[in-house]
C-alpha cells in the first residue's frame, strides 16, 4: 500500500508541476481574509488555511481568530464549493491534490500581491487532506516547477496529515506537523519518520491519546465508516474526536513555531 501510494503522489506532483499557473475556472479560491488588530504593524505576516476533506468546518474560523490575536493575517483556501463538491472523505479523487495545489499557489499569488501583506512571510496551514497539500506545496519537486519570481511559502503547518506518501524528496521550508497518538486515519508514525529523516526542518509533535480532528474540542468520538482510509485493512473507516487538551497545546506549539520562522511585528507606540 505504501509503495503504491508513494508512486501515486509522485505522479500527482509531476502533473502539478505542469499546472501551477493560476487556476482559471470557478472564481478565486481565496476567502475570508482576516487582518490582525491595530496593535500590530503592517505589512503583516500571513497564513493561508486549507480545510480538510469535509470542507470548511468550525476549526477554521477558530484558528483564524487565534492567528489574528498573535499578529498574523489569514485567509481560507476554499476548494470544494466552487467545484460543486460537498466532501471528498469518501472519495479523494473528487478534488485531486493536483487541484488543491493549484488553489494554494493561486491564493498565495493573490495574497502576496496585497500591500498590507509581507510576501516573504506567508505560511501555509492545512488540516488532514489539506495538511497533505501543505506537504506537497513545500516539496522541492513542486517548487522546482515554479517560474522565476513566483511567490513561495516560507513555512508550513500540517495538522494530522498523511505523511506516508512523502520522504524521498526534501522540503523547501520549515514544517511543523501536529498529530494525535491515537490517530487511526493518518497514523503519527509516518510523520515521526520524516522528522527523523529530515531533522530540525521537519518537526512533529504527537499528542498523547488524541485522535484525528483533535482541534475541534466539542467533537464527540465517533467512527466514520465510509471514510476512505489508506491505512485500514478494509480501506475504509476512521475515528475522529476533539481534544481540548491537545488543542490548547497545539495553539502553544503553533505560536512558538511561527514566532521562530516568521515573527509578527508589534506596532510602534
Amino acid at each position: 500500500m505504501k509503495a503504491r501510494c508513494w508512486r501515486h503522489w509522485l505522479a500527482l506532483l509531476a502533473l502539478a508541476g505542469t499546472a501551477l499557473p493560476a487556476w482559471s475556472t470557478g472564481g478565486s479560491p481565496l476567502h475570508a481574509l482576516m487582518l490582525p488588530p491595530q496593535n500590530f504593524q503592517a505589512p503583516y505576516p500571513a497564513v493561508l488555511l486549507l480545510h480538510g476533506c469535509s470542507g470548511i468546518e468550525r476549526n477554521i474560523p477558530m484558528w483564524q481568530a487565534f492567528l489574528s490575536s498573535k499578529g498574523y493575517a489569514s485567509a481560507v483556501v476554499e476548494s470544494f464549493q466552487r467545484r460543486g463538491v460537498r466532501e471528498i472523505c469518501t472519495n479523494f479523487n473528487r478534488v485531486p491534490q493536483r487541484e488543491r495545489l493549484n488553489d494554494a499557489y493561486t491564493a498565495l499569488t493573490a495574497l502576496a500581491a496585497r500591500t498590507d501583506i509581507d510576501p516573504k512571510r506567508v505560511a501555509i496551514m492545512g488540516f488532514s487532506n489539506g495538511g497533505g497539500t501543505v506537504l506537497g506545496a513545500l516539496n522541492r519537486l513542486i517548487e522546482s516547477q515554479l517560474p522565476p519570481g513566483h511567490a513561495r511559502f516560507s513555512a508550513g503547518i500540517a495538522l494530522y496529515p498523511d505523511c506516508s506518501a512523502f520522504g524521498a524528496v526534501p522540503m523547501t521550508a520549515p514544517i511543523l506537523t501536529l498529530i494525535g497518538q491515537a490517530d487511526d486515519w493518518t497514523p503519527a508514525k509516518y510523520c515521526e519518520g520524516l522528522s527523523q529523516k529530515w531533522g530540525a526542518n521537519f518537526q512533529t509533535i504527537v499528542y498523547p491519546g488524541a485522535h484525528h480532528s483533535f482541534d475541534m474540542p466539542d467533537l464527540p468520538r465517533h467512527f466514520m465508516g465510509s471514510a476512505r482510509n489508506l491505512h485500514s485493512s478494509s480501506g475504509y473507516g476512521a475515528t475522529v474526536e476533539g481534544s481540548p487538551r491537545a488543542l490548547t497545546q497545539a495553539k502553544i506549539d503553533v505560536e512558538a513555531f511561527l514566532a521562530r520562522t516568521m515573527p509578527a511585528t508589534a506596532a510602534a507606540r
